[in-house]
């Protein structure tokens, strides 16, 4: 009934809102009422924040197939990988060493963050690049947002907006390891009633590099929009649908070396039959629906005040299916079977662990500004139902009927209340001041079993107070210089939380709390020449860093670090030459990352004969480099456009060396790599049918056999003796991709 209720306001609403309006737009308010929308929850030129803004050109020129992560990896800070080894499949990014667990993400200023794992999984949302006009990366705690706090970067995602005048696209894309895209999009301008609708299509396909790694997605993308001079109502859907192979097991290092299974090799799936044949199950994947409808106001009230606000419903289902060799018929709440006399305590198993979850959210904003005082009101109201249970649609010694059975159910529900205010006082034409308060209040219930069976009762409250000011001086037109300092406070994931509750974890988890301090300087020409540095430090209490091991279904688990920090530098530079038809970008990323006395629990067992758990015992290692934290990450690239027609550019990306642990250990840790690409793209203007793009990658051009992230946790003996146990993800050595798009 809830569904079908903010189903049911959203189009009475937008009819309402439709009604209401009747004049003719005009173009140059268009762009002021689609910035308005996202202004709330963004950057200004004088906001005392590192950030990186990115165009829909920029965006399009670097989309082939691949998930947001990898078309991002040349922003400040930021290293992307994926499991897949292409960044088609699921992929990620961390930003100054933060992982996405701590990214706030929007778009079109609702949140976007699954509230309970509070990470955006972008392969959920296949070739959403498409649907984009731009996006804002603030690094850092940043300015106040709607939804998860930012920790260590906040990003807004604007999807597109009308065009003027009618138009149509298709676009093929093919490359390497099967990878196929296919998209067309249409709109039909901004009609005389200020109407519009615009629409895209999107199909991806593709084999992956590591076995197993095949998708096959979908995205629907469609928005009718009204305008007038003052006012902007938007009703968007946004669907995608996606099957992916399960690839988050990765692969040992002997295990990439053996010729037998080498750096594409994948364990998942794998069993062996009655005659000791290896053999994978055929559906190992991951799997997930998701609908996301958006109704969204952004209206000129006045010369000064304007408004923008929201009502935003996503609705997931999803589920991973997994082949489950000679496990116990305890582990899953059953007895053990008797079939033909003979008595069986263990079986192979087909698992289903499945989640459905519904998110509303309301917000509202108002911007007024009034000769040097701009202001900005943001509210938000969320509500999220999660439901996740489990289910086993094949046992192989069974003497039930063969109807799926479900060994466990629990509901998660979560609240959050959040509401800030934003001033930017312009004390003369040089100084300006910046101020931001933020009120979080989140409420958090478990009911229900685990996959375990034990007990998920639980019932969370948190409230969070973030401060934030800073300075700005505009020392003359191409130079400016700003301070800042924010706090930041953050509740823990879902997973945390379970483990505290059932008492797995020797320390269960608490609350987060950072405050940044920021430095910038940058420096703009005329002529197009940019140059900036920002150096932070980022205080924390209790931080949560990943431990270095996975769960089960691939999440990754967190630890309490009473004190630690992150600092670093941060170096842009963009250099036009020879009338600007050769253009050098660079920006490089220095960094300490550290965790002050730092203490590790580890899993004690008898023997490595008999695996009994005695428990888990501690080690002291001192001042130690957080997990996942390079001390240098840079990107630089060439671009040679001698025309409007044609391009060129060489990129090239380095991450300094990682550890996949908090212990420092060499054993447990990933070399630095150096990985460029190449793309070039050239345009055939009026054609008798339209406009022919034609877009090449290669990708990996040197062709090195690289691993940008993996996984690592160490069991303890009784004699004194440790194991460590390691999975990489390599990622794919040279590959090209191809594009051609007709636009008319």
């Amino acid at each position: 009934m809830k569904k079908v209720f903010f189903l049911f306001m959203l189009i009475i609403s937008s009819a309402e809102s439709y009604h209401l309006a009747a004049m003719s737009p005009d173009s140059l308010s268009h762009i002021q009422l689609e910035e308005v929308i996202v202004s709330g929850n963004r950057a200004g030129l004088n906001t005392p924040v590192s950030y990186s803004n990115i165009s829909m050109s920029d965006i399009r020129k670097d989309n082939a197939a691949r998930n947001i992560p990898a078309i991002l990896q040349t922003t400040p800070s930021l290293v992307s990988f994926t499991e897949d080894g292409l960044g088609v499949g699921n992929t990620y990014f961390r930003i100054r060493g933060t992982d996405a667990t701590r990214i706030n993400v929007t778009l079109n200023g609702m949140p976007l963050n699954n509230p309970e794992s509070q990470e955006v999984f972008w392969v959920n949302l296949p070739d959403l690049s498409n649907s984009l006009q731009n996006i804002q990366i603030q690094r850092g705690v940043g300015t106040s947002t709607n939804g998860s706090a930012a920790f260590g970067a906040s990003i807004s995602l604007q999807t597109t907006g009308a065009r003027s005048e009618a138009y149509g696209e298709a676009s093929t894309a093919v490359g390497s390891y099967g990878t196929f895209l296919s998209n067309i999009a249409a709109g039909t301008g901004i009609l005389d009633n200020g109407l519009s609708l615009d629409a895209s299509y999107s199909r991806v396909l593709g084999d992956g590099y590591v076995r197993n790694g095949s998708v096959n997605h979908t995205n629907l993308y469609a928005a009718l929009s009204h305008y007038t001079d003052r006012q902007l109502i938007r009703l968007s859907y946004l669907k995608g649908i996606q099957h992916t192979g399960i690839t988050w097991e990765g692969v040992s290092e002997e295990q990439m070396k053996d010729p037998v299974y080498g750096r594409r090799y994948n364990p998942a799936g794998e069993y062996y039959d009655d005659a000791g044949n290896r053999l994978y199950y055929d559906n190992e994947t991951d799997n997930y629906y998701s609908d996301i409808v958006q109704l969204i106001i952004s209206r000129e009230l006045n010369r000064n005040l304007s408004l923008n606000g929201g009502l935003s419903y996503n609705y997931g289902y999803g589920y991973y299916e997994n082949y489950r060799e000679d496990r116990k018929f305890s582990e899953f709440g059953l007895e053990d079977q008797t079939i033909d006399g003979v008595t069986y305590s263990r079986s192979d198993f087909v698992r289903r662990k499945l989640m459905e979850n519904d998110f509303y959210v309301a917000n509202l904003g108002l911007n007024y500004s009034l000769s040097r005082l701009k202001l900005t009101f943001g509210g938000t109201y969320s509500y999220f139902d999660g439901d996740h249970f489990g289910r086993l649609p094949w046992i192989k010694h069974w003497t039930g009927d063969e109807s799926e059975i479900e060994w466990y159910r629990n509901v998660g529900r979560k609240s959050e209340f959040n509401i800030f205010t934003k001033a930017d006082y312009q004390l003369n034409d040089k100084l300006s001041l910046f101020g931001d308060l933020q009120y979080r209040r989140v409420s958090y219930i478990f009911t229900g079993e685990d996959d375990d069976m034990q007990d998920l009762t639980g019932d969370f409250l948190y409230n969070f107070f973030n401060p934030k000011a800073g300075i700005n001086i505009n020392m003359n037109k191409s130079s400016r210089l700003y301070a800042s300092a924010a706090v930041g406070q953050r509740e823990p994931l879902r997973n945390d939380l379970k483990d505290g509750i059932k008492g797995e974890s020797v320390n269960p988890i608490k609350p987060e709390r950072m405050i940044d301090y920021e430095l910038g300087y940058h420096y703009t020409s005329t002529n197009g020449l940019h140059l900036g540095a920002n150096l932070y430090y980022m205080d924390y209490h209790n931080q949560m860093v990943q431990t270095g091991k996975l769960n089960d279904v691939g999440y990754k688990l967190m630890e309490n670090v009473e004190s630690s920090y992150r600092t670093g530098l941060e170096l842009e530079a963009a250099l036009p030459l020879w009338n600007n038809k050769l253009r050098l970008d660079a920006n490089a990323t220095f960094s300490r990352n550290k965790i002050k006395n730092y203490i590790a629990w580890f899993d004690h067992y008898d023997n490595q004969d008999n695996w009994n758990w005695e428990g888990q015992i501690s080690q002291e290692y001192g001042t130690t480099n957080i997990s996942f934290s390079p001390d240098v990450v840079s990107a630089a690239s060439v671009t040679w456009q001698p025309s409007t027609a044609f391009y060129l550019n060489l990129m090239g990306k380095y991450v300094s060396k990682q550890y996949m642990d908090n212990t420092s250990d060499d054993a447990k840790s990933i070399d630095a790599y150096f990985v460029s690409n190449l793309s070039a793209g050239y345009t055939f203007k009026n054609t008798s049918i339209g406009t022919f793009n034609l877009q090449v990658y290669v990708n990996n051009l040197f062709d090195k056999e690289y691993v940008a992230n993996g996984w690592a946790a160490t069991d303890t003996f009784a004699d004194g003796s440790s194991i460590n146990w390691i999975g990489y993800y390599p990622q794919a050595t040279r590959n090209y991709m191809m594009r051609l798009t007709l636009s008319f």
